[in-house]
């Protein structure tokens, strides 16, 4: 084991808050604990008061996190709304449809914009709020920590991690991105270039969950890719639970994006290869179960219509994450669909890790205008599957094809369907593996 290190890590989003932000730096927060460092934590309050038990497990084995519990007007708003919504009677179902929604106009589109912008002021203050609080907790720390590593988001942990380096409380900073940084008003842009010009002035390292984060940062000249990850001990023992005799591919997600610019998320492309497959006589489409979980059924059962096999669709609805992971487990095949494109860049899903503790292989279909994606980039290191791009699409069709091909010939004959997985690539992204990779730098 290498010498014991004093950590510092500054993140407004932290266990056992139940927001995805908290994932990352609890994560490495735990495993470079259990490599035997001391690691102290400086986090903020969170916006609606929930907490995750998995990430509140976690924090057990954390022995110095500080709550800098800012003044947020927003988090009591989201807590009240939250407590008013529990108490009220149920309401009917609401009927999920593909229609996009409609475009305020006049003095309600003015209204809207007035609203979003003081939710951005009031949000904006509580970040100003949470640095003083945390610059304070600076002073009641004994130092010198060797590193002190801030992860976006907010604005506020990279201040004071540039803080906590210019006082002699860390030798080192390392800023670290799970987000691209950005500001809802033109005429902040002035501000986010000093930030910016900060960070790659006095940061010794800078890091994100992609290269395409970095790319879009202009920090892909220096920076360095420290990618989100999967701890097993996460996932809930569940049985998969007897099946019939069929081939299953599961999906368990979302597929409309919610923006007018960007296009939902389509798995089209994996159900023609099927399709052709069956007009093959390969596989008869009675032996194949297209199942889904989520709220978005009819978007299900139109994208395999449109390819011949809506009778396929096992549609279970929203379920929770416990009966997902006991869905996931029973597939032979998870599917996953995701875009990138000019305006959705770098984005390595979640649930492409979640995948990767499964032990099953993925078909990904990616749209967008983009080829090249981070997703197919990780696909391809760890053989853990296939990925079709739309902006490849002449040359991804063949090889989706013959991928799937292949998934229902070793399926039929009883043989793996894992060929090509490369296991130490697949360890790569798992959490105490990301954890050793922030502990390397430390010593450099």
């Amino acid at each position: 084991m290498a010498d014991q290190k004093r950590i510092l890590i500054i993140s407004y989003y932290f266990a056992p808050q139940n927001v995805i932000g908290a994932v990352r730096p609890t994560k490495l927060a735990k495993y470079l604990t259990r490599m035997g460092h001391e690691v102290t934590v400086i986090s903020g309050g969170g916006l609606d008061g929930k907490t995750d038990p998995t990430l509140e497990r976690d924090l057990q084995e954390l022995k110095d996190v500080r709550l800098c519990k800012e003044w947020s007007p927003l988090r009591n708003w989201y807590i009240r709304k939250a407590a008013r919504k529990q108490t009220a009677a149920p309401a009917a179902p609401a009927v999920t449809t593909a229609e996009e929604p409609q475009e305020p106009k006049g003095l309600k589109k003015l209204i809207l914009r007035a609203v979003d912008a003081f939710y951005v002021y009031l949000d904006w203050f509580a970040d100003r709020n949470f640095c003083r609080l945390a610059k304070r907790e600076l002073k009641k720390l004994n130092g010198p920590y060797d590193v002190v590593f801030s992860t976006y988001a907010s604005f506020a942990v990279h201040e004071v991690a540039q803080q906590a380096k210019k006082k002699g409380i860390a030798k080192k900073w390392f800023a670290d991105f799970r987000d691209e940084v950005g500001m809802p008003f033109a005429c902040q842009e002035k501000r986010k270039q000093r930030y910016m010009q900060m960070i790659r002035r006095d940061a010794d390292i800078i890091s994100a969950v992609s290269e395409g984060f970095l790319e879009m940062m202009r920090f892909d000249d220096i920076g360095r890719v420290l990618s989100n990850g999967f701890d097993r001990e996460d996932i809930p023992q569940v049985e998969a639970g007897a099946q019939e005799k069929a081939m299953r591919f599961v999906y368990c997600g979302q597929f409309n994006m919610g923006r007018r610019d960007v296009k939902d998320r389509d798995l089209t492309p994996a159900f023609q290869a099927l399709s052709q497959l069956v007009r093959e006589g390969l596989i008869r489409r009675e032996e194949i179960r297209l199942v889904y979980a989520g709220n978005e059924g009819a978007l299900m059962r139109r994208y395999a219509a449109s390819c011949g096999l809506e009778e396929c669709v096992e549609d279970h609805g929203l379920v929770s994450r416990k009966e997902s992971i006991r869905l996931q487990k029973s597939g032979d095949v998870l599917l996953l669909a995701s875009v990138h494109s000019a305006s959705q860049k770098g984005i390595l899903t979640g649930k492409l890790f979640e995948y990767m503790m499964m032990d099953k292989p993925v078909i990904c279909c990616m749209g967008g205008d983009l080829a090249g994606s981070g997703v197919k980039q990780v696909m391809q290191e760890t053989g853990v599957g296939c990925c079709r791009e739309e902006a490849n699409a002449l040359q991804d069709d063949a090889q989706l094809l013959n991928y799937t091909r292949m998934l229902v010939e070793n399926w039929q004959s009883g043989r793996s369907l894992l060929e090509g997985r490369n296991e130490a690539e697949v360890e790569a992204y798992a959490y105490p593996g990301l954890a050793g990779t922030l502990e390397s730098w430390i010593d450099e």
